[in-house]
């Protein structure tokens, strides 16, 4: 069984989604705060796991929980920063197109829910790195933290499983402080 200082980089992603979801909600960035409030609901349930000696007990839910919530995180900061883009004459119709199939396929396949994930996250990533205005460089990049923490640092075979656990969530952590940030680049660039 896991020691209880796994909790403390999940408390740290809850107190991050808890501040993203601050800044973007007043900013009519509503969807992407639902996607950081989901984000740090199942970090939460996974401190608890970790702090309350139910390591065992809660894996089964906690990693559904984390597979299952990322993605409708990526999903919900995806729509929102690919809706704050240039409209298209059939962008919603496609995104709602993108999210249906999403889940459709995440409930049939459980072992692509990774894979949709980062698909969500290269498609808001994108987005920021196309309609970002100055200073774009910097929302990039902060958009791409996660998708290094996601491919190089997520259960890294490079690194002792506890350094990548937290590694891993500390940048999950900054990722969501950066978010509205990034945001904000999309939104001063166009309309909301």
């Amino acid at each position: 069984m896991p020691a209880t200082h796994y909790a403390i980089t999940e408390i740290c992603v809850v107190l991050a989604a808890v501040y993203a979801a601050y800044k973007l909600f007043p900013q009519s960035h509503r969807l992407a705060a639902f996607g950081a409030v989901v984000m740090g609901a199942v970090a939460a349930l996974g401190s608890w796991r970790f702090a309350s000696g139910q390591f065992e007990a809660l894996e089964a839910v906690h990693l559904n929980a984390a597979m299952q919530g990322g993605l409708v995180s990526m999903m919900f900061i995806g729509a929102d920063i690919i809706l704050k883009a240039p409209a298209h004459k059939y962008k919603r119709a496609a995104l709602i197109s993108l999210m249906l199939v999403s889940l459709l396929v995440s409930s049939y396949a459980l072992k692509a829910v990774p894979l949709l994930s980062l698909i969500w996250l290269l498609l808001a990533t994108m987005s920021v790195a196309i309609y970002a205005q100055s200073p774009r460089f910097k929302a990039v990049c902060a958009m791409s933290l996660m998708l290094v923490g996601l491919l190089l640092v997520r259960k890294s075979p490079y690194l002792d499983p506890a350094v990548s656990f937290h590694l891993y969530h500390l940048i999950i952590a900054a990722w969501l402080c950066f978010l509205p940030f990034c945001l904000a680049a999309i939104s001063r660039k166009t309309p909301a």
